[in-house]
């Protein structure tokens, strides 16, 4: 298993996550349409790649990242185009022969056109024309062996904020954009046969709710990827030392898992690339070599893998509301730990009184803090995100 750190990890290096890959196929075996919700790096990407790359179930899959995309047409166009790509689309459902032999639903799609042995999706500019082509293919195509399709949206949630955004805030787009979503997912002719799954680096929950559009996801059946149980890190661990010829002593493993704390692969991942490192000559880690490796995780040239925390708290917040998540999370960064009398006081400072509630949602479930083992008390999740908060965000 090679080390890729920051990347998905794919083939040989996905480190099997049988218990989340089971919850999912069973979800989609009940024709379920999904939202995958964890915190940024802990591998949800990685599932996914996994479940197209496998065809598991038998199903096939089509994964589309739409980080990148604000505007609707353009989503829709690029499903469109990632679809008709698919080998098991256009050859199990002889997509010539149904466009040939003018079924009605295909009669109908005026933007994908036959070029050689495959397709494309050329420039259709009728308002709608993508979404009208997207709902028509998938209402007339039906897979070999009674195939599911399983189109898997990375980033969505970022779609919509991005929708928001270029619309200055006019929330009736993006309301629009969730509606329209939900009727292809809700269609009795293409639900039978064709699923979503959305996932993303910030939570679905709150960005609809955030515009008040809760009720455009409600049929959406949510999966949680947890971070890895202590066996599962070890096996990950050895696993990736194993493939660099390198030896730990029991106690280093064990004080390495115990100061990770948040045991997602990422983590794991960068301790073993900062380790490959120190000891690259004797290919043995001792006691000594863990508390070294901290320090080297959150220097300044690992800035790119952690920089994202602060960003991404900025471009969901705005204003005072930023202001006080900066502070609090400053504030925990230095202090270890902070309790709801507190964070409600913060509020106040900050007229974010009826909406902190709100705030803290988004920390928790963005991967920032948690309050496991007291309810009334919050920690960051990871020992490493503030030594790095410490380091580079806090002010004094």
């Amino acid at each position: 298993m090679k080390n890729k750190v920051g990347i998905p990890a794919r083939g040989n290096d996905f480190f099997k996550r049988e218990s989340e890959v089971q919850k999912i196929l069973l979800r989609l075996a009940d024709g379920n349409n999904l939202q995958i919700t964890a915190p940024r790096r802990v591998g949800k990407t990685s599932i996914l790649w996994y479940l197209r790359d496998n065809k598991m179930n038998g199903y096939a899959y089509v994964y589309i990242d739409t980080e990148a995309i604000y505007d609707t047409d353009d989503f829709f166009k690029k499903l469109l185009k990632a679809i008709v790509a698919c080998p098991e689309v256009h050859q199990s459902t002889k997509l010539k022969d149904l466009f040939s032999k003018g079924v009605k639903a295909f009669s109908k799609i005026k933007s994908i056109k036959i070029m050689g042995n495959g397709f494309d999706v050329v420039e259709n500019n009728e308002q709608n024309s993508y979404y009208e082509d997207l709902f028509n293919l998938l209402s007339g195509i039906v897979l070999d062996n009674s195939e599911k399709l399983i189109i898997l949206i990375d980033e969505f949630p970022q779609t919509i904020q991005n929708i928001v955004e270029v619309s200055n805030g006019n929330e009736i787009i993006a309301k629009r954009f969730l509606q329209l979503n939900r009727d292809l997912r809700l269609n009795p002719d293409i639900n039978e046969r064709v699923n979503f799954i959305y996932t993303g680096s910030i939570g679905l929950n709150y960005t609809v709710a955030s515009i008040n559009s809760t009720a455009f996801v409600n049929d959406l059946s949510s999966v949680e990827i947890n971070a890895l149980s202590n066996a599962e890190a070890e096996i990950l661990l050895l696993e990736l030392l194993t493939n660099k010829q390198i030896t730990i002593e029991e106690s280093a493993k064990n004080l390495l898992l115990k100061k990770l704390e948040w045991l997602i692969p990422f983590h794991i991942q960068l301790a073993v690339q900062e380790l490959t490192g120190l000891v690259y000559a004797d290919k043995h880690i001792g006691i000594k070599h863990i508390d070294l490796v901290f320090d080297k995780m959150v220097e300044a040239r690992n800035n790119n893998h952690f920089e994202h925390y602060y960003s991404r708290l900025k471009s969901q917040l705005k204003g005072n509301a930023f202001n006080y998540a900066d502070e609090l999370l400053q504030k925990l960064a230095n202090e270890g730990a902070i309790t709801k009398p507190q964070i409600f006081d913060l509020s106040v400072k900050y007229n974010q009184e009826q909406s902190y509630r709100q705030i803290i949602e988004i920390l928790l479930y963005d991967g920032y803090i948690n309050n496991v083992g007291d309810a009334n008390i919050y920690r960051f999740n990871s020992p490493i995100v503030r030594m790095w908060w410490q380091k580079f965000i806090c002010k004094n």
